[in-house]
């Protein structure tokens, strides 16, 4: 038996523009960031599981209007939230995807719900919703609740000069997780692009673009969603892992050399060796400051 320490568990914040926040404002994301992860180890700490662990940190950062997934997410076009997010079990390689969500408070307990409760791989739109709401009765959150003045603004500018926003914000959530069982878990949540299209998809709830896991490696990405799955890159990173014999750093390091040049992007992985985890940026994201790992 391994001891209760022997676990690692990765988050971050996203990968956004790059940031101009003042000393305050990153105090309270360090801190969020800090609490998510210390809810996710309190998890592993105890025995639980790498899944329930990095469910429980997204689900943590979805509460916090800081990040763009849950309470957070930035709007449409329309106005309307849009939120998707994917859970990934890497030890059963099954998996459980959300999309096109906005009356659901925790859009990852959802794509939980799809993989634990449901036969299929991913549900969206109002059959996602009615399909968690049956099986937690309760009220269906209104939107009020994911309304933030910050986020509005960005969608007027967005509208009114037809170009993305500076993000004030970091954007998408995500964590990769190992427990002292040796499973590995991932997941992430995000509440998209600013202004897009109603029922626009982006990589987070595609297993193989944004996510990615198996019982050798666990990945999540954060950045421009359509870049990342017209490129498949989670899996690209995973291929060159598994089949071609590259670290986790040299596996990232290759895919942001080849596909990802010039946008903003990050990946976080770890593998089921216990090594160090990887933690790769390009344009916009400091692994320092939106990625915390647990001591081994």
């Amino acid at each position: 038996m391994l001891p209760f320490w022997n676990f690692t568990l990765v988050i971050h914040g996203g990968a956004g523009e790059v940031m101009m926040l003042n000393s305050k404002v990153v105090e309270v994301i360090e801190f969020a960031l800090k609490t998510a992860l210390g809810l996710g180890s309190q998890v592993l700490q105890h025995g639980g599981s790498s899944l329930d662990a990095v469910q429980r940190s997204v689900e943590a950062l979805e509460d916090c209007f800081l990040f763009n997934a849950g309470k957070g997410s930035v709007f449409n076009k329309d106005g309307k939230n849009e939120m998707e997010a994917t859970i990934v079990d890497c030890s059963g390689i099954n998996s459980g995807s959300v999309a096109c969500l906005q009356r659901v408070r925790n859009p990852i307990k959802a794509a939980r719900c799809v993989m634990d409760k449901s036969p299929h791989s991913m549900i969206v739109g109002e059959g996602a919703e009615d399909f968690v709401h049956g099986l937690e009765p309760g009220e269906p959150l209104g939107p009020d609740y994911f309304y933030t003045d910050i986020r509005h603004k960005e969608l007027m500018v967005k509208l009114q000069a037809d170009v993305n926003p500076q993000n004030n914000h970091p954007q998408t959530v995500g964590a990769v997780a190992l427990d002292r069982w040796r499973k590995l878990a991932a997941a992430t949540s995000t509440g998209g692009l600013v202004g897009k299209l109603k029922g626009r998809v982006g990589d987070t709830a595609v297993v193989g673009a944004g996510i990615y896991g198996d019982d050798k490696l666990a990945i999540t990405c954060s950045g421009d969603g359509d870049v990342f799955l017209r490129h498949t890159v989670a899996q690209k990173v995973a291929i060159l892992y598994n089949h071609k014999g590259y670290t986790l750093r040299q596996a990232c390091r290759e895919v942001i050399s080849e596909n990802l040049k010039g946008i903003s992007a990050g990946i976080i992985a770890v593998d089921s060796k216990g090594e160090p985890p990887w933690l790769a940026e390009f344009h916009g994201l400091r692994s320092s400051d939106l990625c915390l790992r647990s001591p081994m």
